[in-house]
C-alpha cells in the first residue's frame, strides 16, 4: 500500500509538470506572429499616422482660409462703411449747396428779373455774379449806395456759412483813362482794388476774414465781346465764388 502511494505521489508531480510544460507551449504558440502579419499591421499604422497627418494639415489650411475670409470680409465691411458715409457727406454737401442757392436767388430776386444779378449752381459751390452798374461808379472803386446795400444783403446769407468767399474782379479791354491812371495804372488794379472793396464790406459785416480772398483777372477772361457797349457791359463785374472748402494756401 505504501508502494501504492509513492507511485500516485510521483504519478502527480509528473501530470503537473506536464501541464505546465502544455501552458507553457501553447502561450509561446499563441504569441508568435509571422513576419508578413507584422510588416503589415506596421504598414497600416503608418497609414493611419499619414491620413491623421494630412487631416491635420488640411484642417490648419481650412482655418487660415477663414481667418483670411474674415478679414476680407471685415475690410469689405469697412470699405462699404467708409462709402456710405462719403457718400452721406456728399449728399449733405449738395443739401447745404442747394440751400444757399435757394436762398441767394430769394435775395436777389428784384436783381436777377433785371438781369443785374446772376446765380449759377457749380460743381465746386455757387456763383453770384453782379453786374458793375450796381456796385461801383464808372472808373471807381468805391461802393455806390446800391452797391453797399446789395452786399450786405448777400453778407447776411454768408456770414453763418462755412464755405469760403472768393471775390473776383474783372474790367472790360478800354484801358484807363489819364486822368485815373495815377491811381488804377492798369485794369489789372482796378479789378483787383473793386473785389478788396467788397471783401472789406463783407469783413465789417462780420464775415470772418479767414474766409475772404480778393483777386483780379483784370480784361482777361471775358464773357462777350468787347466790340460792343453791350460786351464790355457785361464784361465789367464782380463775381463771388463761394467753395465748400478754402483755398490751401501753403
Amino acid at each position: 500500500m505504501r508502494k501504492d502511494i509513492c507511485l500516485l505521489q510521483i504519478g502527480r508531480k509528473f501530470t503537473g509538470f506536464g501541464c505546465l510544460m502544455l501552458c507553457s507551449l501553447m502561450f509561446s504558440l499563441s504569441g508568435c506572429v509571422s513576419k508578413g502579419a507584422h510588416e503589415a499591421i506596421i504598414s497600416e499604422r503608418d497609414q493611419i499616422i499619414d491620413e491623421r497627418d494630412r487631416l491635420i494639415e488640411t484642417r490648419n489650411d481650412l482655418i487660415d482660409k477663414i481667418s483670411m475670409l474674415n478679414r476680407e470680409l471685415a475690410e469689405t465691411e469697412e470699405q462699404k462703411e467708409m462709402v456710405t458715409a462719403k457718400a452721406r457727406a456728399a449728399q449733405d454737401e449738395l443739401d447745404r449747396q442747394q440751400q444757399l442757392y435757394d436762398n441767394l436767388e430769394a435775395t436777389f430776386a428784384k436783381e436777377r428779373a433785371a438781369n443785374q444779378v446772376k446765380i449759377e449752381m457749380m460743381k465746386s459751390g455757387v456763383k453770384v455774379n453782379l453786374a458793375n452798374e450796381i456796385l461801383f461808379p464808372s472808373g471807381s472803386a468805391a461802393l455806390n449806395d446800391m452797391g453797399v446795400e446789395v452786399l450786405r444783403r448777400a453778407a447776411a446769407e454768408l456770414k453763418d456759412s462755412t464755405y469760403q468767399v472768393v471775390v473776383a474782379g474783372f474790367t472790360d479791354d478800354v484801358p484807363i483813362s489819364s486822368g485815373l491812371q495815377y491811381r488804377y495804372p492798369t485794369n489789372w488794379e482796378l479789378a483787383g482794388a473793386r473785389a478788396a472793396s467788397v471783401v472789406r464790406l463783407f469783413e465789417e459785416e462780420e464775415i470772418s476774414a479767414d474766409k475772404l480772398l480778393a483777386i483780379s483777372f483784370g480784361e482777361n477772361s471775358p464773357v462777350a465781346s468787347n466790340e460792343t457797349p453791350e460786351g464790355r457791359k457785361l464784361n465789367r463785374r464782380i463775381e463771388i465764388m463761394l467753395r465748400p472748402a478754402p483755398i490751401a494756401m501753403n
